[in-house]
This record gives structure tokens, sequence and C-alpha cells, in this order.
């Protein structure tokens, strides 16, 4: 009897493991999955102020004691990162600010802007990152050698060889794509710099969702517009205030063209020249006709500065 007892548990438990292995084997295999929290899915880093609300989205590496500066002039710094979550506490409030260095203009649509007079300016126009394209137009973010940023590039200079501006655009490639790419271009930016030009410009594109980098400019679609200045340069307070001028600029020419100035860890070659800025021109999942359109409009700040200059 205790044998026949002791055969009964025992088959009890075979039985109860086996259907304990099929509900795992169940769950693990058919069952669907959760999905992805949004910090283990997403590829860029977030800015967050102290209440949660996203201040910035961007595919350029944060660092603690970065800073932005918003499209409202509001001044945060870095004090933590952690799993590219960002957070940013208030440094200066737009209300404390007040530049008149720019007069008030008038609305223009995102066509060009003329103005006479500007024969003698000079602009250099380079690429650090040579490859980098929008994949709603190239089928992919990445065309090593010529990208779409190179078209970016031209609409720039064709906007401002338009007043009148010399423009000289570099092609020089400095593939690949890392992080060596600086180094590369190091050399085309100090040829470019042998001309003396009144701005040195390197244009790239951002890593951001779509909606980071849209908006609309008198009824047309266009790429939003952030400025990069290095901070680990001893030229950081002259080009931050001269991307202050461009910035507002802007702002009074086009509202809502800039998503602001970022301030990032390295000296992005700006070390080289007091005015020497990059300008992140939409984001990979834009067009590249949303670019060109964003990119004319900076250049109607651009001229505007230059003018005032």
């Amino acid at each position: 009897m205790d044998s026949l007892k002791s055969r009964y548990i025992v088959i009890f438990f075979v039985i109860l493991t086996v259907l304990l292995v099929s509900a795992y084997l169940l769950n693990i295999i058919v069952l669907p999955k959760k999905p992805l929290t949004f910090e283990a899915e997403k590829s860029y880093y977030v800015i967050q102020n102290q209440y949660g609300q996203i201040l910035m989205e961007t595919g350029i590496e944060i660092h603690v004691a970065d800073e932005f500066i918003d499209e409202n002039d509001n001044h945060y710094i870095i004090t933590t990162v952690k799993d590219k979550i960002a957070s940013a506490t208030l440094k200066t409030s737009s209300l404390e600010i007040k530049d008149d260095s720019i007069a008030t203009a008038a609305l223009f649509a995102p066509e060009q802007v003329l103005r006479p007079g500007l024969s003698t300016k000079h602009v250099g126009i380079y690429h650090t990152h040579n490859d980098e394209s929008y994949v709603l137009t190239s089928g992919t973010s990445a065309i090593p050698g010529n990208g779409d940023i190179m078209k970016v590039g031209e609409a720039l200079k064709d906007c401002l060889s338009k007043s009148s501006i010399l423009v000289i655009h570099s092609l020089n490639d400095h593939g690949p794509h890392d992080i060596n790419a600086y180094h590369r271009s190091r050399r085309t930016a100090v040829a470019l710099i042998k001309k003396s030009p009144d701005m040195l410009l390197d244009l790239h594109r951002d890593a951001a969702p779509a909606s980071a980098y849209s908006t609309s400019i008198n009824g047309i679609e266009v790429a939003k517009v952030m400025i990069v200045v290095g901070r680990t340069n001893p030229k950081m307070q002259t080009n931050l205030e001269y991307a202050k001028k461009v910035k507002a600029a802007a702002d009074e020419l086009h509202p809502g063209l800039m998503r602001g100035i970022f301030i990032g860890k390295g000296d992005y070659n700006q070390d080289l020249y007091p005015t020497a800025l990059i300008f992140e021109v939409g984001t990979d999942s834009i067009s590249l006709s949303m670019a060109k359109k964003g990119v004319r409009c900076l250049g109607d700040a651009l001229i505007q500065v230059l003018q005032n200059s």
C-alpha cells in the first residue's frame, strides 16, 4: 500500500513539473512580449527639467555640465545623465535677458531675402560628417562621401550668394563618420580660415525624432535648426555670443525656426575661429526638402547678422 501511495506522489510531481515547464515555454515562445520601455528603445538623448518636461531630444551625446538655451532663451545646465536621460536645472530665465542688438524686422516667407551691399562679406561652409542624409528622401540616414547634407550646404550657398556674399563651400570628404572625423575636418577648417571668412560654418543634421525638428513658417513646413557651440575651447564665450546674435536674428525674421543653442563637451574645431559655428539642420527622419527650406530661412538670419557687423 505504501509503495502504491509513493508511486502516486511521484506521478503527481512529475505531472506538476511538466505543467510548469509547459506554461513557462508557452509564455516565452507563444504569448506576445511586453513592449519595450521608452528608455530601452530610444537611440537619442532626452533633456528634461526638474518637472519631467522634455526640453530637447538630440542624437548628440550629452554630458554633465553641458548647457542648453531653448528657443525661448531659457538657459539650462545638465546636472545628471543616466540611460540617455539628462536632467537639467534652470541657470538663467528668459525674463532676465534683454537683447536689443538686433532690430525688429518684418516676417518673411521661407524664400530668399535680398540684402544689397554685402559684396565684401565672405562665408566658409564645410561638413565634418559628409555622409549625413535624410531618410524620407534617400531611404537611408547615411550616404558615405556624398550625403544629403552636402545639398543643404549648396542651398545655403545659393541663398547667401544671391545677396552678393562670397561663399566657399568645401566638398572635402572627412569620412568615415567616427571619433576622428573632427580631426580630419580640422584641415579643411584651417584652409577655409586662410581666406579670412566673416563666418565659418559646419553643417550637420541631427538624429532625433522628426517632431523635434519640424515646424511651419507662414504655412510652409520647414526643418528647425539648432546651433552647437563647444564649451571646451578658449573661444567658447565669443562663439556663444555670436551664436546668440544669429539666433536673435532668426527669432525676429522666422519665429520658431531655431530650436536653441546646445553648448556641449568638445571644441568642434571652434577653437580655430571666433565666428565658427555648427548648425544642425533638421534630423535624419525628415526630408531633404524640409531641410533646404529651413537652411534658406537660416540664410536670411545670417545675412541679417552680416549686414549688422
